[in-house]
């Protein structure tokens, strides 16, 4: 199943035409709502997806609004039926593993480095060269 089958991209549109401080549609760019408007592109229920910038930053809108030009408003026609037809690639069991032990990995140093830091910072807060050589021996 393609996204096209169950998906409607909507472009969005500049909001000067549209825009009321007291209109009852939200505009949303990709960081959040910018203004009102007194029309709507995009109806209830509909995720914003930046089209440039942040794209990473995903909302779902609950209210019928207006979306700028730099970010789309994917509508969904998706059923359950549908969305159990959806495919999608699943590494097998052995590369979550690798996977897995390779983040435990990298959190394991960014927390030996944590503590590294933390020591650093209470040598440079004590004065007398006894109290520095107590916190390295600890």
């Amino acid at each position: 199943m393609k996204f096209a089958e169950i998906l409607e991209i909507r472009n969005g549109r500049n909001q000067r035409q549209v825009e009321n401080k007291d209109g009852k549609y939200p505009i949303y760019r990709s960081g959040g709502i910018i203004g009102y408007a007194d029309d709507y592109i995009c109806d209830s229920e509909t995720v914003v997806i930046g089209r440039k910038g942040n794209i990473n930053n995903l909302i779902f809108v609950k209210e019928s609004f207006w979306n700028v030009d730099t970010i789309f408003g994917l509508v969904t026609n998706l059923t359950k039926k549908g969305f159990l037809q959806v495919e999608m690639k699943v590494p097998s069991k052995e590369k979550q593993h690798e996977i897995v032990a390779r983040l435990y990995k990298i959190v394991s140093t960014i927390v030996d480095k944590q503590h590294e830091l933390y020591r650093l910072d209470l040598l440079v807060q004590f004065k007398g060269v006894g109290q520095i050589a107590k916190v390295v021996a600890e």
